[in-house]
């Protein structure tokens, strides 16, 4: 009876870390660099960017908050999305406060021709290579925590067998 709880457990515990997160966000399948306009201001933003010769920025168009919302959640998984908000402006900042730490690389800009042209080009400046990746505090633990948990189910299985 102990060795089907036991390896119930060891089961159990290589299911828990063999599984990793899934995200049900969905794909992204727009350009790491763009622009979120909307219909109104969408064909002058292409025509600013074409003009300057940007042409790793896209200008996509959005009729509501919600997709706003759901493309810049894209940004928390992607290191490498920078977005220039010339609409939707209050959904922008209100994602903003709550992820702070996007603040470097989503630009919310008037919607005239020159705030567009100069955020456009802050826009390509921006350096997504250098983001500060060397926290290694977070796998460290993890590792310590599967390694722990791993060494006590091995402990329990040689102690019990030994005797």
């Amino acid at each position: 009876m102990n060795v089907k709880i036991y390896g119930l457990l060891i089961f159990s515990l290589i299911l828990f870390v063999g599984i990793s997160s899934v995200s049900a966000h969905g794909a992204d399948l727009t350009e790491d660099t763009m622009i979120i306009a909307n219909d109104s201001n969408g064909i002058i933003a292409k025509s600013i960017v074409d003009d300057l010769g940007l042409e790793e920025i896209k200008v996509y168009k959005y009729v509501s908050d919600g997709d706003v919302e759901h493309q810049l959640e894209h940004a928390l998984s992607n290191p490498n999305k920078r977005i220039l908000a010339i609409s939707y402006q209050d959904t922008v900042n209100e994602f903003l406060n709550k992820h702070p730490d996007l603040k470097n690389r989503i630009i919310i800009s008037d919607d005239d021709n020159n705030s567009i042209a100069d955020n456009a080009k802050k826009l390509v400046a921006i350096d997504v290579n250098s983001n500060d990746s060397g926290d290694f505090t977070t796998p460290l633990i993890v590792g310590l925590i599967i390694g722990v948990l791993i060494g006590l189910t091995a402990g329990v299985f040689l102690m019990k067998y030994k005797n």
